[in-house]
Formats: C-alpha cells, structure tokens, sequence
C-alpha cells in the first residue's frame, strides 16, 4: 500500500503559506497549510511519509515549542524550520533537537522543494525503521523469561556450554530453549540472532 505524501505548512502569514504552496506545487504531495502552531498540533496524525515546515517565529506558539511538543508526543517527522531573522542560536538548537533543516526567508522555491523531497525520503526511511523495530517486539515478546534469559546470552557470545553453568541448568536444556528460540524467532542461526537483537 502507497501512501501519498503530506507536507504540513505552518506560518501566520497567509502569503508565506500560498507561495510555499505553489513552490512545491507538482511534487505528487498533499498539503495542509495552518495559520497558526496551535491549530497544526490540534490536528496532527502521526503518518508514514510526512514533512513539516515552520516558521521559527510565530505569536502564541513558536516553531520551537511546536518541536518540543512533538518531540514529548514522540512524534519524528523531519521539521524544516523558515525564519525571516537571523537566528543562529535558535537554528543550532532546533537542529540539535532533531530538525531536518533551517531556511532563511525569503526562501528560494527550488532550494524548498529539495529540502523537502529531502525530508519526505527521510520521513520514509524512519516510518521503515519503526515498522521493522515494532516487527522485531513483537517476535521478542513470543520468548518465555527463561528463553529471552537464553537468547541474551547467546547475543553476548557465550556457549551453551558457558550459558548452563552460569544458569544452574543443563548443557542439554540450554540446547532445546536455543532450538525453541531459533523456531519462535525464526532465525537459522546465533548470527541471526544477533542481527534480531541488534
């Protein structure tokens, strides 16, 4: 399944977010423009392929606190700050929280759509990565305490051998838990393992 891209445009000034609009225009996204940050976060979903862009400096509610908010929410998406001042302080913190880049008004359009098919890849790339870490849970969470006891030691490397007597447990029950644990998981191998719990 496919989803069609959304770029949200924050900004309290209505020009701003129809000229930012029409610089993007033809990038096979959809757009939802907000006038204000409050009004972005009330309406916020978390999506797979997804961007933001705010402006630094807004009344009530700056781009900055927009980040905090997501960032508490856990929320990912990669944010391309816009600012029409000079704000490197507020630039190096925004991008030390987390955001993907930092524009300075008056934007160039092309330099815009780059940023942000830039971020709609990356925005991709982590919706994968917490696809394949909430797969990788769930397989975990199918070992028994004593199976996960188990696979934690195989992860660091020691035999079944090293594993039975640091456990108080036979050499032959370590060997049918680390075949239970191959099957459940469904790994061929002590390097797949790993790999699972990498």
């Amino acid at each position: 399944m496919s989803f069609r891209p959304i770029v949200y445009i924050v900004d309290d000034d209505d020009i701003v977010l129809w000229m930012f609009r029409e610089f993007l225009e033809g990038i096979g996204a959809d757009f939802r423009t907000f006038g204000s940050a409050d009004a972005f976060l009330k309406s916020y979903v978390p999506g797979p392929c997804e961007c933001l862009i705010s402006d630094l400096r807004m009344p009530e509610i700056g781009g900055l606190e927009i980040q905090r908010q997501l960032l508490d929410k856990g929320a990912s998406l990669p944010i391309i700050f816009v600012s029409g001042y000079p704000e490197v302080s507020a630039a190096v913190q925004a991008i030390k929280q987390g955001a993907f880049d930092f524009l300075e008004k008056p934007v160039n359009g092309s330099l815009l759509r780059e940023k942000v098919q830039s971020a709609l890849a990356r925005s991709r790339e982590l919706h994968a990565e917490r696809l394949a870490r909430s797969a990788r849970e769930a397989r975990l969470a199918l070992l028994t305490p004593k199976e996960r006891e188990i696979a934690d030691q195989v992860v660091l490397g020691k035999s079944s051998r090293q594993i039975s007597d640091e456990l108080g447990i036979s050499v032959r029950t370590v060997e049918n838990h680390r075949a239970r644990i191959m099957a459940k998981l469904h790994v061929d191998s002590a390097m797949d393992l790993v790999k699972l719990f990498i």
